[in-house]
């Protein structure tokens, strides 16, 4: 962001648990796209910018992977007016560093940040803990972080007051079969090493970009691992949440009974800003696409009444631009846009439709 943005039943609950599993998302890229310098104009869709604000304290942005196949056909200006004709003003991008701190597609980034700048959208950068090793003591683990952290702000916080500090980094650290709830539910020898990371991470980035604005994720019913994170000492700013349809109905109809996660994330964090980097409906490939997105378009309208009727709630962020057809089952279909040739043409799904109006 630029700096002038100041169990009803165990099956259920299993069937939830095991759901949860495709949080972490498989980043594969198919090498055959090249780079469009072009506004790529044959698309389908008329795309128009936008200058609609968002509704007061709250904001909507939908997630991309920038070094993918959909996004490296699409120029990031054509990307920006996407968003716009959405009202949205959140990019969220993954983004892996080298060594330096140098993020590995620096090119990309700075394109779409260029361009998010000329249109009014902000970047929210997701960096990995590339270096996070659970052989590690505290104390390296402390310093790899602050390390990366630093090394990225320094270079970069020019551009951005808020930090996305890694994702779905609870998921290797859960014992088989815990809700994640609670801290029990959790390796602590690895909890440690994770949490020293992101502790020197959050470091590292406040000395260099003093007045930034960090956010750890959890999903689920995980938020135990964020309160354990607090209690480490992690200075985290900002809860980040990923949250999607099946998820609703299951944490509805478990022991813990939560029929509105905006409510209990509320009620765990009352001092802290909520934002959901992650939300859709999980496509069920026994559906037809029609009724998926019908499905989609509902559970996206409803989420979003909800999160605006939380203030807590600031910003909700979707999964993703695109569909992603390389990838296996349902990662091939988490987009609010829908590829008629890959990649070069696309149509929106009910769900964009709706955002636009």
């Amino acid at each position: 962001m630029n700096k002038n943005f100041k169990s009803r039943s165990a099956l259920l609950f299993s069937i939830a648990l095991l759901s949860l599993a495709s949080c972490a998302k498989n980043d594969a890229v198919e090498p055959t796209a090249s780079i469009d310098s072009s506004a790529l104009s044959n698309s389908t869709e008329t795309v128009l910018a936008t200058t609609a604000a968002t509704p007061s304290g709250f904001a909507l942005g939908v997630n991309c992977h920038m070094g993918d196949a959909p996004y490296l056909a699409t120029s990031p200006a054509k990307q920006m007016q996407l968003l716009k004709n959405m009202k949205m003003s959140w990019y969220r991008i993954n983004v892996q560093t080298t060594s330096d701190g140098s993020a590995s597609s620096s090119q990309l980034l700075e394109a779409l940040q260029a361009a998010g700048t000329t249109a009014g959208v902000n970047l929210l950068p997701m960096l990995y803990l590339r270096t996070l090793n659970f052989g590690d003591t505290e104390s390296t683990s402390y310093q790899k972080g602050k390390t990366l952290g630093g090394n990225f702000a320094a270079k970069y916080g020019k551009y951005f007051t808020y930090y996305n500090l890694g994702n779905d980094l609870e998921l290797k650290l859960l014992y088989s079969g815990k809700t994640g709830a609670s801290s029990s539910d959790y390796k602590p020898a690895e909890f440690k090493i994770t949490a020293a990371y992101l502790k020197g991470m959050d470091d590292g980035i406040k000395a260099k970009d003093p007045g930034a604005q960090t956010m750890i994720t959890a999903g689920w019913l995980h938020y135990g691992f964020l309160k354990m994170c607090e209690s480490y000492g992690v200075k985290f700013n900002i809860v980040s949440y990923n949250w999607y349809a099946d998820m609703e109905t299951a944490a509805a109809n478990s022991t813990n009974k939560i029929p509105d996660i905006t409510v209990k994330l509320a009620s765990l964090f009352p001092n802290k800003p909520i934002w959901f980097t992650e939300c859709n409906f999980r496509y069920k490939l026994t559906n037809s696409i029609s009724t998926n997105e019908t499905d989609q378009n509902a559970f996206a309208t409803k989420f979003i009444a909800k999160c605006k009727n939380n203030p807590q709630v600031k910003v909700l962020i979707f999964y993703e631009l695109f569909d992603e057809p390389y990838k296996n089952g349902q990662e091939g279909f988490y987009g609010l846009l829908k590829w008629q040739t890959a990649y070069s043409t696309w149509t929106n799904k009910i769900v964009a439709n709706t955002l636009m109006n």
